[in-house]
């Protein structure tokens, strides 16, 4: 790796401290939490809920066709 200048040390020391100041959360918490947040809403997606895509008012009727 090439050595870098005194500049590109300072933006990576920055980003560095930036990252340490985020909060971050164990997977273990944020993926179940993340699954029940998709199960609730699986009942209000039109691509797994085809009763709500035919009330949507802007759901093209026709298909494109290229002739």
């Amino acid at each position: 790796m090439d050595e870098l200048d005194e500049t590109q040390l300072k933006n990576h020391v920055d980003s560095l401290k930036q990252q340490l100041q985020f909060n971050r959360e164990k997977t273990s918490v944020s993926i179940p939490e993340l699954i029940k947040w998709i199960e609730e809403k699986m009942n209000e997606d039109p691509f797994l809920n085809p009763d709500i895509l035919k009330e949507n008012p802007w759901v093209e009727s026709s298909k494109c066709v290229i002739a």
